[in-house]
């Protein structure tokens, strides 16, 4: 039987329960476990509300307040690495599943799919979802590209969301990933990007299932919502450097379907609150740093704090400043930390304006044909 887990923190309570309930009900499913910071907001309504769930299902839903294991910021990185020590300290579960709470399209479909492809044989499985075109800008900009670049010819480019908290893992998995120091180290946002390496370091074959209603969630506002996020995710990428991972992984993924009308039209983030990011807060440092980057990259920047033109940061632009973040990023430094993210946000601007713009389904195979060049370009 298996085991459900969701991470939480200041969750809508009524989107959380109605996720609690659904998994509670799925016949796979022998036990639901919530995580979350005692600090939390929703922490104590969810865990009032759970134990009736448990009562009306016959299933037990426990909350449990996570634990610090990790040596980064403390976050969601805690949360599910609390949940892999309990899984394998607690019950016989055969398989754990996680999902973000704040899923507003979850079903007991996502459930089902997921142990399907593991019936199969398959000790990782993933879901993936269609995605609005100025939507995870992250994953296209930050973690695909790192994966083609670091690791060329293996199966980590080809994962379609390698930031995606929708994963089941089978026993034997669960164990590879908590013996692994830097899966526990990792409490912050980069653990999504960290078990993606871990799991292909370990050469489990992966299945990745299609969820055609999407991922629907609450959204950003200016990108300064998922500023750690971004620098958190590159640190996992680039600490990761010199990870072995065979080329020989069986990957299976199914095919998607159609793309419906909202997810084609729906925008993810507000631009008109992210332009200003470009000219506020510089320190003499970080103009310094612009010169460890391309010249046209240090010009723009600078021309950007009067006028917010990002038409310069194009995917070959970005490729070099990559390079060059790989290679002297400091995560400790809040410099280094803030020019990243600064820069970032001028490749989100200028891809926005200049290839979103165009239609979903040219943005899109944009973006893929951006990852295959920088995988290509690294064999």
């Amino acid at each position: 039987m298996s085991l459900v887990v969701f991470p939480f923190k200041d969750e809508d309570p009524a989107v959380a329960i109605a996720n609690i309930r659904t998994a509670a009900i799925h016949p796979r499913v022998s036990f639901v476990l919530c995580v979350g910071s005692s600090g939390d907001d929703t922490f104590g309504l969810i865990e009032a509300a759970v134990s009736e769930v448990g009562r009306q299902t016959g299933v037990p839903v426990h909350t449990l307040v996570q634990m610090r294991m990790g040596l980064r910021r403390p976050g969601k990185g805690d949360a599910m690495n609390t949940a892999l020590a309990w899984f394998l300290a607690e019950g016989d579960f055969e398989r754990v599943h996680f999902y973000d709470a704040d899923i507003t399209t979850f079903s007991g479909t996502w459930i089902s799919k997921a142990e399907r492809a593991a019936d199969e044989g398959y000790p990782a499985v993933r879901h993936y979802f269609p995605r609005s075109s100025t939507d995870a800008m992250i994953t296209w900009f930050i973690t695909r590209p790192g994966l083609a670049k670091l690791w060329p010819g293996t199966v980590l480019p080809k994962i379609r969301q390698p930031l995606g908290g929708e994963l089941l893992f089978t026993r034997e998995v669960v164990q590879h990933l908590a013996d692994d120091p830097a899966v526990v180290a990792q409490s912050d946002w980069g653990i999504d990007t960290r078990l993606t390496l871990s799991v292909g370091a370990g050469g489990f074959p992966v299945a990745e299932v299609y969820i055609p209603e999407g991922k629907l969630h609450k959204l950003y506002g200016s990108l300064t919502d998922i500023e750690d996020m971004a620098v958190e995710c590159f640190s996992a990428v680039r600490e990761a450097r010199g990870l072995e991972v065979s080329a020989e992984i069986d990957h299976r993924v199914d095919d998607p379907s159609r793309v419906g009308e909202t997810m084609r039209t729906k925008v993810a983030y507000s631009v008109e609150d992210t332009v200003g990011l470009l000219s506020e807060g510089w320190t003499d440092v970080q103009v310094e740093m612009l010169g460890h980057f391309p010249s046209a990259v240090r010009d723009g920047m600078l021309a950007g704090r009067e006028d917010p033109a990002v038409d310069f940061l194009g995917h070959e632009l970005w490729g070099e400043v990559y390079d060059v973040a790989l290679a002297r990023f400091d995560s400790a430094d809040d410099d280094w930390r803030s020019l990243l993210f600064r820069v970032w946000v001028a490749r989100v601007l200028s891809y926005t304006a200049r290839e979103a713009v165009k239609g979903y389904d040219s943005a899109i195979s944009y973006l893929q044909a951006t990852i295959a060049r920088y995988e290509a370009e690294a064999q």
